[in-house]
Formats: C-alpha cells, sequence, structure tokens
C-alpha cells in the first residue's frame, strides 16, 4: 500500500526492490571499508572502529529515512530527493539539458526546462540557493541509484563517513591514547549518528566541517599533500558557505586563532611569546573580519553586517508559540542592538549546548535527544568537578586543540542558540559541535590524570609539552606501546 503522496509522482512507496539492491550495495561497501581495515590496523589500531562506525552511520542513516518516509510521511528530506528525482529524469530524457540546469542558475527559465513527464523540483526548494545545492549535489547518486531514495541514503551516508572518519584519525594521531573515547566522540554519538546520515544540508555540513579540520591540520600543522588538501578546504569551505554559512563563520575564525595559538606555542623565548602573542591575535581576528567582509554577498542574512536584524526577526519568530508549538522556546526579548545581542550568550549558549532538558520534550526523537544533553552536562560535570576548575580554564587557555575545541563549542553553540526557534530543529543543527566538544572533555581528563600522575611520582607535570598532542604521539602508534600508555595512564 502506498504511503506517500508526491506532487506529480502520485503515491509513492518504498519498494521491496530497494531493500534488495540496497543490500548489495551495503555488501560492495562493507567489504571496500573491511579490506581498508585489514590493510591498516596492523599499525593504525584506530581501524578497530572503521567498521563499526560504519554500522553505526548505516543504522542512523536508514533509521532517519524509514522514520521520515513511514512515521512522518513527509518532510525536507521528501522533497530534496523528489526535486533530485525530477533532475535524474532530466537526464535520462536529455542529459545536455540536465547539465545545464545542474550547472546553471536557479532561474524561472532553467524551471520551465522541467515538464510533467519529468516531474518539477519544489519550488520553495528550488528557489532558494542554499536548498537547491543539496538537490544538485545529490542528483548524481539519485541517477545511478535508479531514483531510489533508500539506496541514495546509503550512498549518501557513506560518502560523508569518510570525512567524519578522517576527522576521527586527525583527533588520534595527536592524543593516541584517547583513540575509543574519540571514537565515542566522532563515531557512536546518536544525534551525530541519526541527523548525520539522512538526505539534508546536516549530512553534508557536518562531514565539511570534519574534513575542514582534516585538511587544515595536514596542510598548516604536518605539511603534507599540500594541494590536496587545500583543495578539500576549499570545497569544505564552498559547502558550508554556500549550505549554512554561519558554521564557516564559526570555524574560520577559529581556526585562525588555533593556527596563531600553534605558531606562537612554539616560540621557546617567553618574551618573544609575550610581544608576538596580542600581535598575532590582532592579525588573526583582522583576517578573519576581512574575510568574512569579503564574502558578505554568499553569506547574505549571516554577513556580519546584517547579523543583528538577522537574529531580531527570528527572534520575532520565536515569539509566536502557536507556530511551533511546546517545543518552542525563548532566549528573551532583545533591542536590536549588538549589546543585547551578547547579553544573550550564556542563556543562548546552554541552550544549544544542553537543552532540551528531559522534562522539555515533547516527542521521541527529542527525548532521546534530551537524554544525550543529559549525559553531555553529567559529563562537563564531571570533569569540571574532577579539575576543580582551575586546571581545566588551564587546558583550556594552554592547550592549543582544547582552546579550538571549546571556542567553536561556544561560538557555534551561541549563533545557533540565539537563532533556532524550537528544540526539534536545535538537535538537527548543533551536531558540528558535539564531536568536539566531547573530544576536549576527554583531552582535559587526559591531561588531569597525566598531572596526578606525575603528582604522584612526584615529578612535574609541564602542560606547554602537550600542546601539540600527547608526548612522543608519533611513536605511540602501534599496538604495543598503545598498551604500555594506558597501562601507565591507569596506575594513576
Amino acid at each position: 500500500m502506498s504511503l506517500v503522496w508526491i506532487y506529480y509522482y502520485g503515491d509513492v512507496d518504498i519498494s521491496y526492490w530497494e531493500y534488495l539492491v540496497g543490500s548489495i550495495y551495503l555488501v560492495v561497501i562493507y567489504v571496500y571499508f573491511s579490506r581498508a581495515k585489514t590493510m591498516a590496523i596492523k599499525k593504525h589500531p584506530e581501524y578497530k572502529h572503521l567498521l563499526w562506525g560504519f554500522f553505526a552511520k548505516m543504522i542512523g542513516g536508514l533509521g532517519f529515512s524509514l522514520i521520515y518516509f513511514y512515521y512522518y510521511k513527509g518532510g525536507d528530506t521528501i522533497m530534496y530527493f523528489y526535486s533530485a528525482v525530477a533532475m535524474s529524469n532530466m537526464f535520462k530524457l536529455d542529459p545536455m539539458t540536465y547539465f545545464d540546469i545542474v550547472t546553471g542558475p536557479n532561474s524561472p527559465e532553467n524551471l520551465a526546462r522541467f515538464s510533467m513527464e519529468t516531474g518539477y523540483p519544489y519550488g520553495y526548494m528550488y528557489f532558494d540557493p542554499r536548498a537547491y545545492f543539496v538537490i544538485r549535489l545529490i542528483s548524481p547518486l539519485v541517477i545511478i541509484t535508479f531514483n531510489s531514495y533508500l539506496i541514495t541514503t546509503v550512498l549518501l551516508a557513506s560518502m560523508s563517513y569518510v570525512g567524519i572518519w578522517k576527522c576521527f584519525r586527525t583527533f588520534v594521531a595527536m592524543f593516541p591514547s584517547l583513540t575509543d573515547k574519540f571514537a565515542v566522540a566522532f563515531l557512536y554519538m546518536p544525534s551525530v549518528v541519526f541527523w548525520g546520515s539522512g538526505i539534508m544540508k546536516d549530512t553534508f555540513t557536518m562531514s565539511a566541517v570534519c574534513w575542514w579540520i582534516h585538511c587544515f591540520v595536514q596542510f598548516f600543522f604536518k605539511r603534507r599533500s599540500m594541494a590536496g588538501n587545500f583543495i578539500g578546504m576549499v570545497l569544505a569551505a564552498i559547502i558550508l558557505v554556500v549550505m549554512k554559512p554561519y558554521i564557516f563563520m564559526s570555524i574560520f575564525p577559529v581556526s585562525m586563532i588555533w593556527l596563531m595559538f600553534n605558531r606562537v606555542a612554539r616560540m621557546k623565548n617567553a618574551l618573544i611569546r609575550f610581544v608576538v602573542l596580542p600581535l598575532a591575535l590582532a592579525t588573526m581576528l583582522v583576517l578573519s573580519v576581512t574575510v568574512l567582509s569579503w564574502l558578505g554577498d554568499n553569506l547574505d542574512k549571516f554577513s556580519l553586517d546584517k547579523v543583528v536584524d538577522t537574529v531580531m526577526v527570528l527572534q520575532t519568530d520565536m515569539s509566536r508559540a502557536e507556530q511551533y508549538g511546546s517545543n518552542y522556546f525563548d532566549v528573551g526579548p532583545m533591542d536590536g542592538t549588538l549589546g543585547s545581542l551578547l547579553s544573550k550568550f550564556p542563556v543562548a549558549t546552554n541552550a544549544a549546548l544542553f537543552r532540551p532538558y528531559l522534562w522539555e520534550s515533547r516527542s521521541v526523537v527529542v527525548a532521546l535527544s534530551a537524554l544525550e544533553n543529559m549525559w553531555l552536562l553529567g559529563l562537563t560535570v564531571l570533569m569540571l568537578w574532577r579539575t576543580r576548575v582551575l586546571f581545566f580554564l588551564r587546558c583550556v587557555g594552554g592547550n592549543p586543540v582544547v582552546l579550538m575545541c571549546f571556542v567553536f563549542t561556544l561560538l557555534f553553540g551561541f549563533a545557533i542558540g540565539i537563532s533556532t526557534p524550537n528544540f526539534g530543529a536545535l538537535v538537527r543543527f548543533k551536531i558540528p559541535l558535539i564531536p568536539l566538544m566531547v573530544s576536549a572533555l576527554f583531552i582535559i581528563g587526559y591531561l588531569n590524570r597525566e598531572r596526578l600522575w606525575a603528582k604522584m611520582h612526584n615529578r612535574v607535570f609541564d602542560l606547554k609539552k602537550y600542546r601539540t598532542g600527547e608526548t612522543g604521539a608519533e611513536g605511540l602508534m602501534n599496538k604495543e606501546a598503545l598498551a604500555k600508555r594506558k597501562r601507565t595512564v591507569q596506575r594513576a
């Protein structure tokens, strides 16, 4: 029995052949990842998580697809897909016209080239450049999956997993002893797995953030494959700027601060560091503002000169509780000035990081996110208690990786907390910050254990030695040394 009615397509359902062919696609992808694991695991023990992370990604993607298809019977994910189906049908009828449309502007003239035979992209998505960019990107996948919603989800989830895996390995290279904990942060967090695996903007932007971090480290810190990693950063930036510019507005200045801090931290002369640090910080901030101003047209309503007005419009929208129902929340009134906007930083950031609370949940999906938020809040409080707050702050200010993670978490958290009208959207928008925040907390926990171990053995603990990662990290990337290191830390 058909379950969903779609304009131009009538009653639609997920056919039996999609499950069969989808299983074949899954087996092929599994074999690829399994082979990669077999070839690499002897030198890189973190590859033990490769297949488990892939399984989690598939469960998240398929679960997301089936819930939105059978339970919600619609949503943006379905509209993205069937808009791309129209482009797939155009490819079958006239490949040259398809390439003209997919690479051309989203103009009324191009829309008129569709017909009842091909179907039409949904107007509200076609004329939204950010939504239409998703349709452009998934249309090749729709073509090679024979217009299958389920199989397109499988391929998209698999492709996005590569970026997340790369970022996971980037963090493991810095702190090998935290491999299993980083796996939790990047590969197994439920909201990241669920919201970052379907046919949505969030899947692209989550992977793009991870690719940006990986390529940034390889390009600026490791100095490896310079051309390839530069291209990777450019492509990640394009996806972020086009789809969700406020993510790029958060990650770019944070990356500049990270780069500056890393360079200054390597200077051995304390006087030179004292002189250079404020100059370098000012230079990076000016560079960040210059780049974001230069991108003003692409950032649209999120550009620096429009951001306050944009937030005010969204705040007015938030006040209409009847539109959002019981899932809406309000950070309080503002008068349209930058000062009033910044005054909402504590409330908005708390909402992004830890809300909805369990008692604020009004649906199963939001309740599951609330449970995750409760765990995240508990982990944060635990680390603050174990470090007695002071060492926590020392780690944030003294370790470039932790600083990058927390500044991005706070900046991005404030951006979505102040501008997102309801919990249903908030739990989806926040996924790029979750792996970085959790990783930072785990790193602080590790540094605290190292400090206690040094204190127990009457040794001096020097936080500076960990600024580029775990001491001797490159030599710990094998099973024997990693096991020995874990035993040493556990004795603390």
